[in-house]
């Protein structure tokens, strides 16, 4: 999961950038970023949920670990929300050939919330199974 969600990364940056300066190829950049993420965050969850393991790792919850699973999965679930409006959005504005202020206003807290999502998930990978 740690390394699948790097080129996402790459694809929101691009898309973010490029469509803040009005260029039309940031579409296909951000519609390739959220389905990626989507579709990796939905397969991790899911293999988590019924008890997947990550190799060769095991976990001991303690009430420190339950809390950032809390809150960590609450601002995923938020990210894929936003996602998924962020594309319905972007599909209607190409349906009706003109921008929506919503599109642009969702992108800017999507953007800056899928960071702090990747951040909190890359870090805690780093300390927990590569430290």
């Amino acid at each position: 999961m740690s390394l699948g969600l790097i080129p996402v990364a790459f694809l929101f940056v691009h898309a973010f950038y490029s469509g803040w300066k009005s260029k039309k190829f940031h579409a296909v950049s951000g519609v390739a970023a959220i389905v990626w993420d989507l579709s990796l965050s939905i397969g991790y969850m899911s293999y988590r949920s019924f008890g997947g393991e990550v190799q060769g790792a095991s976990l001991q919850l303690n009430p420190t670990f339950t809390a950032y699973f809390a809150v960590h999965g609450a601002v995923a679930v938020l990210v894929m929300a936003l996602e998924i409006a962020v594309l319905s959005i972007g599909v209607r504005q190409l349906q009706l050939k003109k921008k929506l202020t919503l599109h642009s206003k969702l992108t800017k807290v999507l953007f800056s919330i899928w960071w702090i999502a990747f951040f909190s998930g890359e870090l805690f990978y780093l300390v927990m199974y590569v430290l």
